[in-house]
């Protein structure tokens, strides 16, 4: 008797039982069978059940022990990769700095000295690559203290496509250079989510979010207040969510060099003049 036929029995025998009557049974082949014909195989279906069931218990608390160890490790990982970015970025600093000092020297026994120095530093201030000043202005936005009852949590954080509306506004309205949080914005920097924090050249940020831009200060408030998705931290979302939002107009300011790398994967200078 297969198990088919055993639940439909068993499910048959259940209902004869509710009635009261448990002398005899109807087959499907419209034969009569006395009840205990059904016992050995209800034994059956209940030791196999029995069993899924302890399976499932287990392996669901095996993987539910698992988990933590597993959340740790990767954590773990994630940190010490991060260390060994830290020194690399230390390391590449201390080798630029070194590179400068070569090609001066070699500038010096050349006698071009002043032209040179004064190319290599424009050079770099271009690429990011050199810590500069000048007046702009300091933005600040940072998640909202307290959620409201019934609102969604997600409407009261700052997120990465808030940070990149605030530079993409402050570059286009002529910024000579801008960073965040003190990781200085290039022409390669991503600006994307990463769970609960921003990463800004592949490095973890979180709230507050600090953006200085050196502009002209007025110019560089004013397209911030005028930009169609930059304006609304500054209004609506500041108003109806409670962010910590700000412009600071500033004399001078500082703005980070860039630390990462800028070695390019797929790009090639093209040889001779262009003409």
């Amino acid at each position: 008797m297969c198990v088919l036929d055993a639940i439909r029995a068993l499910t048959c025998y259940n209902a004869v039982i509710g009635s009261g009557k448990i002398s005899s049974l109807r087959t499907q082949s419209g034969r009569y069978m006395n009840s205990t014909y059904f016992r050995p195989a209800l034994v059956v279906i209940v030791g196999i059940l029995g069993f899924l069931i302890a399976v499932a218990f287990n392996t669901t608390t095996r993987l539910d022990e698992a988990r933590p160890q597993r959340a740790s490790d990767l954590v773990g990982v994630v940190q010490d990769m991060e260390r060994q970015r830290g020194e690399l970025q230390d390391r590449l600093a201390d080798l630029r700095n070194q590179i400068s000092g070569l090609e001066h020297a070699a500038a010096d026994d050349s006698g071009i000295r002043d032209t040179f120095t004064n190319e290599l530093e424009q050079a770099q201030a271009l690429a990011g690559l050199s810590a500069i000043r000048g007046p702009g202005v300091e933005v600040v936005l940072a998640d909202g203290s307290e959620v409201a009852q019934g609102g969604n949590p997600n409407d009261y954080l700052i997120h990465d496509t808030d940070v990149a509306a605030v530079v993409n506004a402050l570059v286009a309205a002529g910024a000579e250079a801008v960073d965040v949080n003190e990781e200085r914005v290039v022409a390669t920097t991503p600006i994307r989510c990463a769970g609960t924090t921003i990463l800004v050249n592949s490095v973890r940020l979180g709230s507050p979010y600090t953006i200085r831009a050196i502009g002209d200060s007025a110019e560089l408030e004013n397209a911030l207040l005028s930009d169609p998705q930059a304006s609304l931290l500054f209004t609506t979302y500041k108003s109806q969510y409670g962010l910590q939002v700000s412009i600071s107009k500033l004399d001078e300011l500082e703005v980070a060099p860039y630390r990462g790398s800028l070695r390019p994967q797929y790009a090639a200078p093209v040889e001779g003049d262009g003409g």
